[in-house]
């Protein structure tokens, strides 16, 4: 082989040497990105479970008792929420809310709170029922309403259909029912939660 032949093979060498090194750098470039996603869908995925882990558990605040409000505190899940008067999307997106045909805290009724279940995109930890499948017979559930304190403590869990009477089951004996879907992805399915005076 020539010198000018050695020396083209040289530069057609290089060349590939070049073509791929840019490649390899792409492919690294997109791994990253594409590992940087997946930690950041993991983190936002388990991020409710990590807050109730690491944060303090929620107590009925002097203020709100003071003030009157309707409120809702479950330590175990660290929920720490205003009760909102109407069920709307609005009210959804910002705490939980009272279904208004429902008794209220001492009325001796059925006290029914909705609230949404985790949604990856727009949670917010202390307006959420994500966590409610993690509450068991015995946990607690605290209601502030008028001045007053209620704690209710857990009792049955169940998942009903959406359009199951039993979701709203009005009552004459005093319980606190907790409902949200169950699971972040379930448009047809509600878990209910429901809870009796100590």
């Amino acid at each position: 082989m020539g010198k000018k032949a050695a020396r083209a093979s040289a530069k057609g060498s290089k060349k590939r040497d070049l073509g791929n090194t840019g490649k390899r750098g792409v492919s690294i470039a997109l791994g990253a990105i594409l590992l940087v996603c997946g930690l950041t869908l993991l983190g936002t995925l388990a991020y409710p479970k990590i807050y109730a882990a690491v944060s303090p558990a929620p107590a009925i605040n002097k203020i709100v008792l003071e003030q009157g409000h309707f409120w809702v505190v479950i330590p175990k899940i660290r929920v720490d929420s205003p009760v909102l008067p109407t069920v709307t999307e609005d009210s959804l997106r910002r705490g939980v809310a009272h279904v208004p045909e429902s008794g209220f805290p001492g009325e001796g009724k059925n006290v029914i709170i909705v609230g949404h279940n985790y949604d990856p995109a727009n949670w917010v930890p202390q307006t959420t029922f994500g966590l409610l499948s993690e509450l068991e017979d015995g946990d607690e559930v605290l209601v502030a309403y008028r001045g007053r304190v209620y704690t209710y403590v857990v009792k049955t869990k169940e998942t009903l259909g959406e359009d199951d009477p039993e979701l709203y089951e009005l009552t004459d004996d005093e319980r606190l029912t907790l409902l949200t879907c169950e699971n972040y992805e379930s448009k047809t399915r509600r878990l209910k939660v429901v809870a009796m005076p100590k």
